[in-house]
């Protein structure tokens, strides 16, 4: 079974409407779809916002459920010049920007005994890439994707000093509220994961207006990806060089 999580209504929606032989059931508050997925048992929760939520919702979901790889799909906002409403990012690693023990000597998003950036399963991050050439080649307008460093923590950013000191702190490409505390519980349990986000905002001045103005199309360039990674998220996967495939 494959875990899917997503934290808004909004980034669950379209992947529930294509679940078959659906099955629902709510722990801690949290409502769980188990169902088919073109071929793949999943198990599709709405997290909720925030590092509790996910961390809350990702332990219920492998305690209960035993996925053998999980995703985390969504929206977040960039932080890069140049950056596009609807472009994706899938992440390398996830970190947590709000943990600071700089008062022990530590960097921001460090604690002991864990990495201070969680890096996402290869295979996973493969996939995911894969499923992006395939959703979007050819297509008018198409999204840009970026593969790299998410960072997470339980604010909206829309300051432009905190977009600087993310980008340079971290090597940030994107920041949402979820994605670290699900890796790191992920980690914790052993268990595979990815990132992957669709950009809704700059994190900027004008952020949360963005936000409502792009939500729509973010979630649909995720669920494009979403729909075709899904399906071959538990199989074995092969590295093909792309251009012979074409040949």
């Amino acid at each position: 079974m494959l875990g899917v999580i997503g934290a808004m209504n909004e980034e669950v929606q379209l992947l529930l409407g294509q679940l078959s032989d659906i099955s629902e059931s709510t722990h801690a508050g949290i409502t769980v779809s188990t169902g088919n997925y073109k071929g793949t048992d999943i198990a599709l929760a709405q997290s909720g916002i925030g590092k509790v939520n996910a961390t809350i919702c990702t332990q219920m979901v492998i305690d209960l459920f035993k996925p053998e790889k999980l995703v985390f799909s969504g929206v977040a906002g960039g932080l890069l010049p140049n950056m596009q409403a609807g472009d994706i990012i899938i992440a390398s690693h996830v970190v947590e920007y709000d943990m600071d023990l700089t008062a022990f000597g530590r960097r921001h998003g460090e604690t002991p005994g864990r990495e201070r950036l969680i890096e996402c399963d290869p295979d996973l991050v493969g996939k995911a890439t894969s499923a992006f050439d395939t959703a979007f080649e050819g297509v008018d307008g198409a999204p840009n994707l970026m593969l790299g460093t998410i960072a997470s923590g339980d604010t909206f950013v829309q300051d432009r000093d905190k977009l600087r000191w993310l980008q340079r702190e971290f090597a940030a490409l994107a920041t949402e509220m979820e994605g670290a505390a699900f890796g790191q519980t992920c980690r914790l349990n052993g268990l595979p994961f990815v990132v992957i986000r669709a950009l809704s905002d700059s994190s900027s001045d004008s952020a949360s207006e963005d936000f409502e103005a792009n939500l729509h199309r973010a979630c649909r360039n995720s669920f494009e990806l979403m729909d075709l990674m899904i399906p071959k998220a538990l199989n074995d996967w092969d590295q093909v060089d792309r251009r012979k495939s074409r040949e």
